[in-house]
């Protein structure tokens, strides 16, 4: 037996995170910090990589997907249900473009697979479907 409390339950199973009504869920926060963190160790890397004089062509290749990430992360306070579907068809090539790195030994690699596969896995909880289809 526990002395633990138990949780206040919900009426609703799928509701992950209740927020006020013009707040953006932390789901949604989290895609953005996590999207744009990305696209930033792209951008540091490439500029290591031409401060050493190195070859650029795989690493953009690479980062592409990440970048592209970016300016639908900056849409999602006031965009709709369709940046949120764009955001995670994105998020899905680049993971898969991530995935190709471990095979070639480039970046972004297992770093990419995991940070763009949380950034489409957080754009898929309810908390963010709620969010984007709220009323404006």
């Amino acid at each position: 037996m526990s002395n633990a409390a138990a949780l206040p339950q919900t009426g609703d199973l799928y509701d992950d995170e209740a927020t006020p009504h013009g707040v953006m869920p932390g789901t949604v926060r989290g895609a953005r910090l996590i999207a744009a963190v990305a696209a930033a160790v792209g951008v540091v890397l490439i500029a290591i990589t031409v401060a050493l004089g190195g070859s650029l062509g795989a690493l953009l290749a690479g980062y592409l997907p990440s970048f592209a990430l970016v300016p639908l992360v900056l849409w999602f306070r006031q965009a709709g249900d369709l940046v949120r579907k764009a955001a995670i068809g994105v998020a899905v090539l680049a993971l898969l473009v991530s995935s190709t790195g471990i095979l070639t030994g480039l970046p972004p690699g297992a770093v990419g697979i995991v940070a763009n596969g949380a950034v489409a896995g957080l754009l898929l909880r309810p908390s963010a479907r709620s969010w984007f289809l709220r009323e404006r």
